[in-house]
């Protein structure tokens, strides 16, 4: 039996009931969500927020699905407020630089369509590994940065890619509390301000907090 829940967002009727059945089949508990709106309230009325948590989302979404804004919009706000959630995202096969900005903006994973459900399975089986991982750490209070994971060729370091998002996840839960953030990293400050530097990553300004209590 799966140990998180799957978001599964996708606006084709057909193909998001037919994988919601797959996906139960198998044990999991699906949340099916067809735009951004709905998605966000079923996470918010059904998964507390350091919960282990996957979604599989497919970028091209209400009102624009021609285009990727709307389910970058919706993985960003997913990664904020989950902070241990692992999102994989379904692109078109010309839209390779579109999953790697997903990535960028926290995905763990990007799947070229047209993919197969086996594709789907192993790639949302391997998300929730390291959501309930990252979970687990959270709750003891600290997030390493070295993890590993079996993969199908092995075990393997985690990419600069994964510390990447992993330090994303632990600043927003922070709320770019930076001493906090590198408290729970296992780093030094200056430490964290390097990686930070190195990934491109700055407070956004809905996070600006008051200056007496800025790290």
């Amino acid at each position: 039996m799966p140990f998180c829940s799957l978001l599964w967002v996708e606006d084709d009727l057909p193909l998001s009931d037919w994988v919601r059945q797959a996906f139960e089949d198998d044990g999991w508990t699906v949340l099916l969500a067809h735009d951004k709106a709905a998605a966000i309230q079923l996470m918010e009325k059904t998964i507390p927020h350091h919960f282990p948590c996957v979604a599989l989302l497919d970028l091209g979404l209400p009102p624009r699905p021609s285009v990727p804004d709307e389910g970058l919009s919706l993985l960003r706000c997913l990664v904020r407020d989950w902070p241990v959630l692992r999102a994989t995202v379904l692109t078109g096969q010309n839209d390779h630089a579109i999953g790697q900005q997903a990535v960028r903006d926290g995905a763990f994973d990007f799947l070229v369509k047209p993919t197969s459900l086996r594709e789907m399975r192993r790639a949302v089986q391997r998300a929730a590994w390291f959501s309930q991982q990252a979970s687990d750490l959270l709750m003891q209070g600290q997030v390493h940065l070295t993890l590993t994971a079996a993969l199908s060729e092995g075990v393997k370091e985690v990419s600069d890619g994964v510390a990447e998002q992993l330090i994303r996840h632990v600043l927003y839960t922070t709320r770019f509390n930076v001493t906090a953030a590198a408290r729970m990293l296992g780093l030094e400050r200056e430490q964290l301000y390097y990686h930070m530097k190195k990934y491109g990553i700055q407070r956004p300004l809905h996070f600006e907090i008051p200056s007496p209590l800025r790290s």
